[in-house]
């Protein structure tokens, strides 16, 4: 189905997009001094450290995950294995600096999993079109494509209807921020792509008929997709689920009739998958600590037009040719299924609404594809070529602009992109004094950052894993403001079962209180940046 000569280009081009994508990092590497150390990341920063005390966890031995953003007593749960298994590996590197260690292990896999994704992606547009051309530019599309945010910030409006630009932030909508930040989506959205192409054959579609056993066997191998899947990200697999009864519906539609056998092949690959959403939902309706957590993690959609600003122009395209392509003998009736299905997912009564968008580009981008390139074959060159240009001019400039934008803000070696040297050795001496339930209070954004070096707990740090994240920043205001009493403090510190305190820059701009002179605190470290003071019981 594809030739080496292929695969050669779709290699080619994956290096290419994931180069583009990696070109912030090498500046912001490039730029760190002695006084000023890169943290490691340029988009996400405040999630990028929380990756990293994830994978910090699995480094230090856990095989369950615990918020590490938050005081309260909470039970470990299966949640981000994929961080602590990376943080096992990190750990097996050689090297000193452990949280070095844990940076470059991330970046290897954003660019391994980043090229599985792409290779991925590439097979599966394979067996939805024989047409190379096609293949190609869908795959342009999908790689390195965005929406019209880029229009909205030329315009002058990056804030239009009380939203950013959905392809500036939705990772689950546009690849291209997948290959920028975020590997774990990689790998997910690889295996929803493959549990699809599973699927199908399960269905015997774009394929010989299969026996009853061969159908079981592969309905079991996307059921298996879904779970390893979920155990990424759980709430993929309702998405995996509504995708296939999409199609289902779809594929009844075209045959008059309720496709009894391909609804039983989806049904066992649900059943395989189905442990993993019962498990989040009973951890996340169950435990107070993660339920709250559920509660903060709030990412709703935005106003509809967002999304046409984000998707329009493939959507466009989709749309023009939907017809023909429901008409034709391919599965391209799938693809169809799975976009008439997100704008119903991403208004569900669901915390994190737009990230049910998850992978619908890759079935816009090869309709859109398709549509471009059946309207250009039939026109003059130069008209084809217009049309082609045109749908890239309007496709690529939003990525082009994030890159570049990133890279131009590197060149200050602003915080919290860069962390103090200082603050950093003042970390590691903390690390090596400290228990995993040890809780470390500090303003939010020193406390975003220290447990991606020390093996401890932030009293707050993290917008949604941290439980009643507003009131704890105030609390620690209140700690920080002079006028506060000794007796308040020290309740709070009892309250929460602090265990240290940290105060530098951050602490400093919160209040002025200096934490030297209280007698429960005794001055334990201290350099030109930050001071470390242990609790006195």
């Amino acid at each position: 189905m594809v030739d080496a000569r292929e695969w050669r280009w779709a290699i080619a081009a994956s290096a290419a997009a994931l180069l583009l994508a990696s070109l912030p990092y090498l500046v912001g590497w490039g730029l760190q001094t002695d006084e000023l150390r890169f943290g490691g990341f340029v988009y996400a920063v405040e999630d990028g450290y929380s990756y990293l005390a994830k994978m910090r966890q699995g480094a230090e031995g856990a095989w369950l995950f615990h918020i590490a953003y938050t005081p309260e007593p909470h039970p470990g749960a299966l949640f981000f294995p994929f961080h602590l298994l990376l943080g096992k590996l990190a750990a097996r590197l050689p090297g000193a600096d452990l949280t070095a260690r844990l940076v470059c292990t991330y970046h290897a896999a954003r660019l391994l999993l980043g090229a599985v994704l792409l290779l991925t992606a590439y097979r599966f547009l394979a067996a939805f079109t024989a047409q190379l051309a096609v293949r190609r530019l869908a795959f342009l599309l999908l790689a390195c494509g965005g929406g019209l945010g880029w229009l909205l910030v030329a315009l002058g409006q990056p804030g239009w209807l009380g939203s950013l630009p959905l392809d500036f932030i939705l990772p689950e909508g546009f690849t291209f921020l997948v290959l920028y930040a975020f590997p774990h989506i990689a790998l997910a959205r690889a295996l929803l792509l493959w549990s699809i192409l599973f699927l199908l054959r399960a269905w015997s579609i774009g394929a010989r008929p299969a026996s009853p056993s061969a159908s079981l066997r592969w309905a079991a191998l996307a059921g298996i997709a879904w779970l390893l899947m979920g155990l990424i990200v759980p709430f993929y697999v309702p998405v995996a689920w509504a995708v296939a009864g999409a199609m289902w519906l779809a594929l009844s539609a075209r045959k008059w009739q309720p496709a009894w056998r391909e609804a039983g092949a989806a049904a066992l690959a649900a059943l395989f998958s189905a442990p993993i959403v019962a498990y989040s939902v009973w951890i996340f309706t169950t435990d107070p600590v993660y339920a709250a957590w559920s509660a903060q993690n709030r990412i709703l959609s935005p106003h509809p037009l967002h999304y046409l600003a984000a998707f329009g122009v493939p959507l466009t395209l989709t749309v023009a040719t939907a017809h023909r392509v429901w008409r034709a003998d391919g599965p391209g009736w799938a693809a169809l299924a799975w976009i008439a299905v997100v704008p119903l997912l991403v208004y569900l009564p669901f915390n994190l609404q737009r990230r049910l968008v998850e992978g619908v580009q890759v079935p816009l981008s090869l309709l859109a594809a398709q549509a471009v390139l059946s309207v250009a074959a039939t026109a003059p060159a130069v008209r084809r070529a217009a049309a082609l240009a045109a749908l890239l001019a309007l496709s690529l400039p939003t990525n082009a602009l994030l890159v570049g934008g990133n890279c131009l803000t590197l060149l200050p070696r602003p915080a919290p992109v860069f962390r103090d040297a200082n603050e950093l050795t003042a970390l590691d001496w903390l690390s090596g004094q400290t228990r995993p339930d040890d809780v470390v209070l500090a303003a939010y954004e020193t406390g975003n950052y220290l447990p991606a070096r020390v093996g401890a707990r932030a009293f707050v740090g993290h917008g949604p894993e941290s439980v009643r994240v507003d009131e704890k920043r105030m609390l620690v205001a209140r700690f920080f403001d002079a006028t506060t009493s000794d007796d308040w403090r020290q309740d709070l510190l009892a309250t929460y079962g602090v265990d240290w305190l940290l105060w530098g820059p951050a602490e400093r701009a919160v209040g002025d209180f200096d934490p030297r002179t209280a007698l429960y605190l005794q001055p334990a470290y201290q350099n030109d940046t930050l001071t470390i003071l242990r609790v006195i019981e």
